[in-house]
């Protein structure tokens, strides 16, 4: 395991407790791991080092979408957008895919939990209905449940470190 997937492990697992308990992940935990991912890489030069920063760039300007359509919380963006950064290509990919993956299972998981897995279905069916048929829009949501989507992105993370160690068939290889 690099210093990299050690880093955005323990800034994961330190969100993790921070967003259960407060669902909030604070600047103290994504700004050290941007810092230190842009550190590690600079150690291997210049352009590993540009990469973990444009890497940071463009996974913060997807996740402002991200958090304007209310989908993932500001804190949420920001620790993507550093641990993305500091594991650099090729694991920001794979990284933010296995969260996706992770962000899935836990919407469905606290749906199942909440007793909503129906109408929180049926609302996503709606919201990607103005997508199939011109002219419709997207009905608003009046409530919302707040995923603590530090342990999606801890997910993520896990399944980085562990395609890295001991189940190297989770490696994916993405062609760049």
């Amino acid at each position: 395991m690099t210093v990299a997937i050690a880093c955005v492990l323990v800034a994961c697992a330190v969100a993790v407790f921070t967003d259960l308990r407060d669902r909030t992940i604070p600047n103290a935990i994504t700004i050290p791991l941007a810092l230190a991912g842009v550190a590690i890489a600079a150690t291997h030069g210049i352009a590993p080092a540009l990469i973990s920063i444009a890497i940071v760039v463009a996974t913060l300007v997807a996740g402002t979408f991200f958090f304007s359509m209310g989908w993932l919380g500001g804190g949420d963006v920001k620790l993507l957008a550093a641990g993305a950064g500091a594991l650099g290509l090729p694991d920001a990919l794979p990284f933010l895919l296995y969260t996706s993956i992770g962000g899935g299972v836990l919407a469905l998981a606290v749906a199942l939990g909440t007793g909503t897995l129906r109408p929180v279905v049926s609302s996503s069916f709606a919201m990607l209905r103005p997508l199939f048929y011109e002219g419709t829009v997207a009905p608003q949501t009046s409530s919302s449940i707040k995923l603590p989507y530090g342990v999606a992105i801890a997910f993520g993370a896990l399944l980085v470190a562990l395609s890295h160690t001991v189940a190297p068939f989770l490696t994916l290889r993405i062609p760049l």
